[in-house]
């Protein structure tokens, strides 16, 4: 009896220590389950519960280990959380009675075969011009400052460069704004043409000769003669303007190639699609 006793005791004590493992607890977030073997430089030896086939798991994937006494030993950090684009991690508290009528407009798409063009600097540029001709050419809205836009962009984790690929809604909530204004200026140089013409000037003073027969009037003195020439580049100008509500809905969206061809003409396309959004001043 007290054979089988022990034997039975010793049968639960294996079974007990069976059911505990060591855990390998990678940095994606999946768990190893198992016998931790050794821990090298590089490398981990590990063997899966059940199995005698021996592993080799790299240190740099795994985030701590979890042994079956219950110590844990932490190999790397795991890394924060990224925040998604489509869902930002810090959003306004605003509802829709607070961001009723305001409107904010993000930093300008500017693309160009220009090399003189800075397409972060221009873009930042046309986001200023663009709330500049907002508050100068409508009504019944209030425009957010384009510094105070960067920076609630930036504390909800979105990249200036990339909000346009946010949802509007979720921007809005973040902004606590009522419409999002997304642009985009594309500027394609076209090319030079150069013109000009010889100018003939007199480096003495002119004299004045007449002949008795003929009344015409004649110069004299050094004659200087010089070519002028000047060079034009021809630029190609378009302007889209959408503004979407804090609904997610369109609620303007237009384009329009510029009137003129300077690499500024962007400008007057950019105020007369203002003009004629709903609350602009030229709207119908």
């Amino acid at each position: 009896m007290l054979l089988m006793l022990l034997l039975f005791i010793g049968i639960q004590t294996t079974g007990f220590a069976q059911s505990k493992a060591d855990a390998v607890i990678m940095l994606n977030g999946t768990k190893k389950e198992g016998k931790v073997i050794a821990i090298l430089a590089n490398t981990v030896k590990f063997k899966h519960a059940g199995e005698n086939l021996e592993y080799e798991l790299k240190r740099d994937e795994i985030s701590r280990i979890q042994f079956a006494s219950g110590r844990v030993e932490t190999i790397n950090e795991a890394p924060a959380t990224a925040a998604s684009p489509s869902s930002p991690v810090s959003r306004s508290t605003s509802n829709p009675a607070d961001r009723k009528n305001k409107i904010a407009v993000l930093p300008f798409q500017f693309v160009s075969n220009e090399l003189g063009f800075q397409p972060g600097p221009m873009s930042k540029q046309l986001q200023a011009d663009c709330a500049k001709s907002l508050i100068k050419n409508t009504s019944n809205v209030i425009v957010q400052d384009p510094l105070t836009t960067n920076r609630l962009l930036a504390k909800g984790n979105i990249d200036l460069n990339n909000a346009a690929d946010v949802d509007p809604e979720a921007l809005a909530v973040v902004l606590g704004v009522e419409y999002v204004v997304f642009g985009s200026v594309n500027v394609l140089n076209e090319g030079s043409l150069s013109s000009g013409g010889a100018v003939t000037t007199y480096k003495d003073k002119e004299k004045q000769k007449r002949d008795k027969n003929n009344r015409d009037t004649k110069a004299s003195g050094t004659v200087v003669t010089g070519n002028s020439a000047v060079t034009t580049t021809n630029y190609d100008t378009k302007v889209e303007l959408t503004i979407y509500t804090d609904q997610g809905s369109t609620y303007y969206s237009k384009s329009k190639n510029a009137f003129g061809s300077g690499a500024d003409s962007y400008s007057s396309s950019l105020n007369y699609l203002i003009k004629r959004t709903p609350f602009g001043t030229k709207s119908r």
